[in-house]
């Protein structure tokens, strides 16, 4: 039960995130800024997800895991209903970077209390359904909330948000098992852990391959409106295939065992690959590019959740949570330099077809890694789960 606890708590602090971007017109409009003003909210609140995740975890990694992850949920509860009250910027401010601070502790908390709550072989189904709720929130989350914002305001939208977060912390206080509590680690063993060859190389499979993937999402409305010519009623629809893609990949992932993460992933990563240097092909033929964009969402998060999963796999219980952290920041920083390069490609003329066979370099490179990664640890013997399975 607790796995379905934690997925409405993923669902319910991804939508706090994704929801305000199709909100910022309003916002901007309703606290007499501007719009540009109004985007920095986006971008306060993902430098606190990237920066905050590992430090907040350092400084609550004595705490018992259940109490933790009540308090996290009541912290993105409160932040949402703070702004649903907001009546300035500052006001909206604040309560937004409280929603992030509740969500970058958050992935690393639930993370650890999914893992403890299941069996080794079903890890990786355990943290598959935990981002199952951030894929589900691109689906549902973000565009039922504009619809909200638009027909009775954006406030209301953070209330429906609040409502969400209260329902998961519920839930964690009814049916959340008591995670022994990890073993105090000092910040330097710590940071050792972090620094195996094995680790920074998960972690690279992470910046690269989301790096490229972000790149070419970000741009993917103005490639199907200018390149693939859909009408916005169209580009609405390979949204939501793209949602249904990610929730595919999700349940994908979840059918990897621990142990064989690293022989699938760089089949995974290969995919994502082939999707985006194939763009130029797919993008001028309507069904083909509906297509990509969905198969883009399924191979995307199909490496998320089983990077994760592998990553928290090797290293002892003291730092499973400061790992989780961190590869949640590095993707936050993919997610910045994707947009970074998606921007360099148009500002340079290539046009929005090529986005994809460029930042196709990056995953490739995302690829290589995976190999790598999957031939040392092949000839290292089994992996720290399947010791534990035997």
């Amino acid at each position: 039960m607790i796995i379905y606890v934690l997925f409405v708590c993923s669902f319910a602090v991804a939508t706090a995130e994704f929801v305000l971007v199709g909100l910022l017109p309003q916002v901007a409009t309703d606290l007499d800024v501007s719009v540009a003003a109004a985007g920095q909210l986006v971008t306060a609140y993902m430098i606190v997800v990237t920066v905050g995740g590992p430090v907040a975890t350092v400084l609550t990694r004595r705490l018992p895991r259940r109490e933790l992850l009540a308090g996290t949920m009541a912290l993105a509860t409160v932040s949402a209903v703070a702004s649903a009250m907001a009546t300035s910027y500052p006001m909206l401010l604040s309560a937004r970077l409280g929603s992030a601070l509740a969500q970058a502790l958050f992935m690393a908390v639930a993370s650890q209390v999914a893992m403890a709550s299941v069996p080794p072989e079903r890890q990786t189904v355990a943290v598959a359904r935990l981002f199952g709720g951030f894929a589900l929130a691109t689906v549902l989350g973000l565009p039922l909330g504009s619809l909200i914002g638009e027909a009775y305001g954006w406030p209301v939208t953070f209330v429906a948000v609040a409502g969400l977060a209260a329902l998961g912390l519920l839930g964690v206080l009814v049916f959340c098992p008591r995670v022994p509590t990890p073993p105090p680690a000092g910040v330097r063993d710590s940071i050792g852990a972090l620094l195996r060859p094995g680790i920074y190389a998960g972690l690279g499979v992470t910046l690269l391959a989301l790096t490229g993937f972000v790149a070419a999402f970000t741009y993917v409305a103005p490639m199907l409106r200018t390149v693939t010519g859909l009408s916005p009623g169209w580009v609405s629809v390979g949204l939501v295939g793209y949602g249904l893609g990610t929730i595919a990949g999700n349940l994908l992932a979840g059918r990897v065992r621990p142990e064989a993460i690293t022989r699938r992933l760089p089949l995974a990563v290969a995919v994502l690959t082939a999707i985006l240097l194939a763009q130029p092909l797919l993008l001028p033929v309507a069904p083909l590019a509906l297509a990509g964009l969905a198969l883009l969402g399924a191979a995307a998060f199909l490496v998320v959740p089983l990077v994760q999963t592998w990553l928290m796999g090797q290293v002892d219980p003291a730092t499973t949570g400061l790992v989780a952290a961190v590869n949640i920041s590095v993707a936050g920083a993919a997610g910045a330099l994707g947009a970074a390069l998606g921007g360099t490609v148009l500002a340079v003329g290539l046009g929005p077809a090529w986005i994809g066979p460029v930042a196709a370099v990056s995953v490739l490179a995302a690829t290589i890694v995976a190999t790598r990664l999957h031939r040392v640890t092949s000839s290292r013997g089994p992996s720290r789960e399947a010791l534990v399975q035997r």
